[in-house]
């Protein structure tokens, strides 16, 4: 290291094909929610990937080491200086042998042993390739349509303890595969995102077609990190919120790792991290992240969830990060996402409008009724404004009848005219 600013240099991309199932573990019919388990499976694809040969040398930050540092230097200062550069050496320190072989049988989950005695093999994502993730519990949206998708709990807390306020640290939002239908449109969506323990928000886009069919586009703007001015995302370090410059999360609470997300190539983030990282050229159409949402169903057309993994490199009391420049490293950014065929969206779609079309007829006989009482009120409220008129002339006669008899005399002279004219005529 000789203390100068990174340059940095995009390899890739590296293709996997990901397939995630989910398990339901339970189904509570009165808060109207499932309970789950997520498994994702992650398999190399070769010919979407570049030309990646065993010859190829790709130079990047040692995560496992830097990160072991950063965390010891959370100890006195003279521990550093004192054990910063003792390596697991049996001959030159024999002492240590106990203590190394401990640390051996512990490894850090993104670390395996290689073909080489003392040569470890690194891996970002293997600790999440082929395990578990959660429980979560979301909403069925039965009771009601526009809480669907909705996560209620992750890791069985409803409000972690992870950041500086209780609002932040609410589970909310969809839990990114089931959207409720967009009965009215919306200033912008949001999702709860497992791996980094909060809420996203994107900003309504533009409606898009995608498979012959209208979808509206949900962009993570710049907006989502102004959120960081209310501290409770800034981590608190002897007492004191420091925050991180805009566009970074420090993930060390959620991940157990000194990890800083970010959007790829520090899109939307302060200016002064791409002056450190130089290289980096953020566009928004190729980094950010979006959603396209069907309306009337709430079906995913497309989506792309694009994040980037960061360390802050700091000089330390060992020889290797001595004289470094200090600022944030961009490790790697991932896109995870797709956009699903026309038959499986076709096949969604079909299944969400057939779920809505039973869901109505079940409160068809409800609907029909009301209208059929309405209708009948109606009638019988006509009827009896035509009747009554009848009846009060009917009793008005009688009453004349019983109080006198009808007296001939009084008939219209008209009809006595008219029966004189046709006795002349005869």
């Amino acid at each position: 290291m000789q203390g100068e600013n990174p340059n940095l240099i995009e390899y890739g991309p590296i293709v996997y094909d990901e397939v995630m199932k989910r398990n339901i573990l339970d189904i509570d019919e009165e808060a109207d929610e499932i309970k789950y388990t997520t498994k994702a499976m992650f398999t190399f694809n070769r010919h979407k990937s570049v030309n990646v040969s065993s010859s190829d040398k790709v130079t990047m930050l040692n995560p496992a080491y830097v990160g072991t540092i950063l965390m010891l230097s959370s100890l006195p200062p003279n521990f550093m200086q004192k054990y910063g550069n003792i390596s697991c050496n049996e001959k030159k320190f024999p002492e240590l042998n106990l203590i190394c072989k401990t640390l051996k049988s512990k490894r850090p989950p993104v670390l395996r042993e290689g073909a080489k005695e003392g040569v470890y093999l690194l891996s970002m994502f293997q600790k999440i390739n082929n395990t578990i993730h959660g429980p979560y519990t979301v909403n069925r949206g039965v009771k009601n349509i526009t809480l669907l998708g909705d996560t209620t709990s992750y890791m069985g807390e409803r409000v972690q303890q992870i950041w500086g306020s209780e609002s932040c640290n609410s589970v909310r939002g969809t839990d990114t595969i089931t959207w409720p239908p967009l009965v009215t449109p919306l200033p912008f969506v949001s999702t709860f995102i497992g791996d980094l323990c909060r809420s996203l928000q994107a900003d309504y886009d533009s409606d898009i077609s995608i498979h012959g069919m209208t979808g509206s586009k949900f962009v993570m703007k710049e907006r989502v990190w102004y959120l960081n001015e209310s501290q409770c995302y800034c981590p608190v370090v002897n007492k004191k919120v420091e925050c991180l410059p805009l566009g970074l999360v420090d993930l060390s609470k959620c991940q157990e790792a000194p990890v800083i997300f970010s959007e790829p190539h520090f899109l939307h983030g302060d200016v002064e991290l791409l002056t450190y990282a130089r290289g980096l050229k953020p566009v928004e159409n190729l980094h950010s992240t979006y959603i396209v949402i069907e309306p009337h169903t709430g079906v995913p057309l497309s989506g792309a969830k694009k994040s980037q993994l960061n360390m802050k490199l700091t000089k330390q009391p060992v020889d290797l990060l001595s004289n470094v420049s200090e600022g944030y490293f961009p490790l790697v950014w991932c896109e995870e996402g797709s956009t699903p065929t026309l038959k499986v969206v076709g096949l969604s779609y079909q299944t969400m409008r057939s779920v809505r079309l039973a869901m109505f007829l079940q409160r068809l006989p409800l609907i029909v009724g009301i209208y059929m009482v309405s209708v009948s009120l109606f009638l019988c409220k006509n009827t009896r404004s035509k009747v009554e008129p009848t009846r009060s002339m009917i009793r008005s006669t009688l009453m004349s009848s019983d109080q006198q008899p009808y007296n001939y005399s009084h008939r219209p002279p008209r009809w006595h005219t008219n029966a004189f004219e046709r006795f002349q005529r005869m």
